[in-house]
């Protein structure tokens, strides 16, 4: 494993202008974040705790918290989200047991959320356990730090690492070493605290592992005989623009991965938009310069590039539903359907249960917020399918429900405009039950246009807008995309409709899926 570099070169003193923000016209929010580091707050917290958050400056309740993974929430004020760290969505079951006590202290104000980045956000955290909180995610080996807001998010991989008989190569120890390092072993790095927007970085490890979504991904392949990476860069969705990653015709060796993901970043660290918020994302800066002139400036910061080639990305996603073997004898792992991701506080308990009386202890979480637990032996299959808990989470769930994916929606988060998630539940579990269909199908939902739901990804992409309903009023309603894709000729959804009242949405995602998917309605 390589040593993550050193980041004190680069670094700014405390209270300094970042060298990379010098003459640049800053934005409100890019002013907050150059006059203080929200890395800077963490020495703060145990006084925020004890202020109330009430009495907390607002900037730093608002704002810089999120470098701690803290979500200040307008439609719940004092209840706050807290985002956690899970490389490659491996989380062990006493990690679970901790994330489930601390959703448990809420009672009906807690629960949690799998998210599409293999990741585990809680809901109605109070400001003044946080720092108990931290330490105790600390002693189980769970972090926090700079989760959110504009910094290197959760780095993903595929699911089934290590256990996959197909895999090309193991991701879990190349997404710890990316984790490690743009996080600096998890103590903050002040080097990637202060990006114009957020980044998402991601492993492939297997040929159906779809991940060109992220800002940059790296995919296996052999040069010569050498197992290393094909880069791919300037995936997004988002209000501004939904496009996939595309090659930077670049292969590096595993150790490094850490050395080109820090070229790009900085190139576009020291030049993105700062001013125009929207403007701020990854892919619109090397839109702007072009892919040649970007690949360029790498190869100044990184040195001279190896040619790809030709990154294998050529199957369709595999369903991870039901029990499959693993490459190791007589071993199996389970996918379990979490219904739009949605966990409370004795599912944390159930399921760590689970994997500690059937399995090898760990769960893996899903980008489709789903959960694998793996390491079940062959003799234990009968008991483990049995198990009550099945009937909740099931092996084998429908086929719309087994696709629908959601983010928050406005239960929560104020930005978006739908209730994504209640809506995407009671249509799909609805339609499943009025109409037959051959195969599972992705359904994205999101309420809003930053689409934290991946819209554009769907078969069928839902992205919440005010619409004006029956009676006249304005209310909320869906944009709807058809023809997403993720496979071997991977495409971005088309807009079908605009401005769907939700009063609407089921009649016509079900004339949709019976004209262009071949559902059928089903004999009663």
């Amino acid at each position: 494993m390589v040593v993550s570099p050193s980041i004190t070169d680069e670094s700014p003193q405390p209270g300094a202008l970042a060298p990379w923000l010098e003459g640049k016209k800053l934005n409100k929010i890019e002013q907050n974040k150059a006059a203080k580091d929200g890395l800077l707050v963490g020495s703060e917290i145990e006084r925020f705790a004890q202020l109330g958050w009430e009495n907390v400056d607002e900037t730093d309740l608002q704002l810089r918290l999120k470098w701690y993974g803290m979500f200040w929430r307008p439609k719940t004020p004092g209840l706050f989200m807290l985002r956690l760290r899970v490389p490659n969505g491996v989380i062990s079951a006493e990690q679970l047991r901790v994330v489930g006590g601390i959703v448990a202290r809420y009672g009906t104000n807690g629960s949690a959320d799998i998210t599409t980045r293999q990741n585990i956000q809680l809901r109605g955290v109070l400001l003044e356990d946080l720092p108990e909180i931290l330490s105790r995610l600390q002693e189980v080996g769970l972090t926090t730090i700079q989760s959110a807001f504009d910094n290197p998010r959760n780095v993903t991989g595929n699911p089934i690492a290590g256990i996959d008989p197909h895999e090309i190569v193991d991701t879990r120890p190349y997404t710890v070493e990316l984790e490690n390092y743009l996080t600096n072993n998890r103590a903050g790095n002040p080097e990637f605290s202060n990006l114009p927007r957020k980044w998402n970085t991601a492993v492939a490890g297997a040929r159906d592992n779809f991940l060109l979504h992220n800002d940059i991904v790296f995919h296996p392949v052999e040069r010569n005989g050498e197992l290393g990476f094909g880069v791919w860069i300037g995936g997004i969705l988002s209000s501004q623009m939904n496009a996939y990653a595309i090659p930077l015709n670049a292969w590096v060796r595993p150790d490094q991965i850490c050395a080109i993901t820090g070229a790009v970043i900085k190139i576009w660290r020291d030049n993105g938009e700062r001013d125009k918020r929207p403007k701020g994302r990854f892919r619109l800066y090397l839109d702007q310069v072009g892919l040649d002139a970007f690949r360029s400036m790498v190869e100044e910061r990184f040195g001279p590039l190896t040619p790809d080639p030709g990154s294998v990305f050529d199957h369709e996603p595999r369903s991870h539903y039901g029990i499959h073997a693993q490459k190791q004898e007589g071993l199996h792992y389970a996918g379990l359907h979490v219904p739009v991701g949605r966990l409370k506080a004795d599912d944390f308990q159930d399921l760590a249960g689970l994997a500690e009386r059937y399995g090898d202890g760990d769960i893996r979480l899903t980008e489709d917020q789903n959960v694998i637990l793996s390491g079940i032996a062959s003799e234990q299959i009968p008991a483990f399918q049995a198990e009550p808990l099945l009937q909740r989470f099931s092996l084998t769930p429908s086929h719309l429900a087994a696709g629908t994916v959601s983010c928050t929606g406005n239960t929560y988060c104020s930005f978006a405009l739908t209730n994504t998630k209640d809506q995407a539940l009671t249509a799909a579990e609805e339609l499943d039950r009025e109409l037959e269909l051959a195969e599972e199908l992705k359904i994205h939902w999101t309420g809003c246009p930053n689409t934290c739901g991946q819209a554009y990804m769907g078969a069928i992409g839902l992205t919440g807008t005010k619409a004006r309903n029956p009676e006249g009023g304005m209310g909320e309603g869906y944009d709807i995309t058809v023809g997403g894709s993720q496979g071997a000729n991977p495409q971005i959804g088309e807009l079908h409709r605009k401005a769907v009242p939700a009063s609407e949405v089921k009649q016509v995602l079900k004339e949709l899926l019976i004209e262009q998917f071949g559902a059928k309605p089903r004999q009663h």
